[in-house]
């Protein structure tokens, strides 16, 4: 049978996402801790993240035995070797059908940013910057919304066939002393959150910033090609037509 998994981790401990040939990726930790109860099966999960992203939701697919009835008892179980790192949330029965990376019909992120003083321990999971203001930073991210030849906010390198992504939300809002930025999309480029969000940042200091992020997405360079901090940015949430 197959089963999804839905959790959570700290990028911070890994380098990516994707199985590494060190084995230091979250795919490389997973696979170890699902071997211990026995799951051999390759994980295949609805996204990649760089090195130091989080995850909230993440969803992966594994195959696995049928006897694996209890499904809340073997979410206990995979745990016990996935923590501190990696926290299953959830785990659901799918068809067998069902792929993880290219069922999904939507995925959010979120960038976090704190405005308060500095904190060494916090540092892996958020970035620390000066208050701005959100009202006209909601304003830049509007023009991110709708379907947009995203060529500019690709690293290079990237070998996706086509560089077109619909974005649905791009918003942000204040919550004490932060501001988080939130991206829902059809799909996303290699590093075209941390480049959209790291262009916003360019962007609010800019007086004509509405104007200017309009031109990148038709064919101008964008203000900046150096991505945002990966620290921010955290994988909120995989969509399917079922959820």
């Amino acid at each position: 049978m197959k089963i999804q998994l839905i959790y959570s981790y700290d990028g911070s401990k890994f380098q990516g996402s994707q199985t590494q040939p060190h084995e230091n990726g979250v795919e490389d930790e997973l696979a170890r801790a699902l071997a211990h109860v026995g799951i051999f099966e390759r994980v295949i999960s609805s996204s990649r993240t760089d090195k130091s992203v989080h995850a909230n939701n993440q969803s992966s697919s594994v195959v696995c035995g049928d006897h694996f009835k209890d499904l809340r008892r073997l979410q206990d179980l995979i745990n016990r070797h996935a923590h501190p790192s990696i926290h299953i949330k959830r785990i659901n029965l799918v068809d067998d059908s069902f792929q993880a990376r290219f069922d999904a019909v939507a995925r959010s992120y979120r960038y976090v940013i704190d405005h308060g003083k500095f904190d060494v321990f916090g540092s892996n999971y958020k970035v620390f910057l000066p208050k701005f203001d959100t009202r006209k930073a909601n304003e830049i991210l509007r023009n991110f919304i709708g379907e947009h030849d995203f060529s500019a906010y690709m690293k290079t390198g990237s070998d996706t066939k086509s560089p077109v992504r619909e974005i649905y939300k791009a918003f942000c809002y204040a919550y004490k002393e932060q501001t988080i930025i939130v991206f829902k999309a059809n799909g996303f480029l290699r590093g075209q959150v941390r480049l959209m969000v790291a262009n916003l940042l360019k962007a609010l200091k800019q007086k004509d910033s509405s104007e200017l992020i309009k031109a990148s997405l038709n064919g101008r360079p964008a203000l900046t090609r150096i991505p945002a901090p990966a620290e921010g940015l955290y994988l909120n949430r995989v969509f399917y037509k079922f959820n």
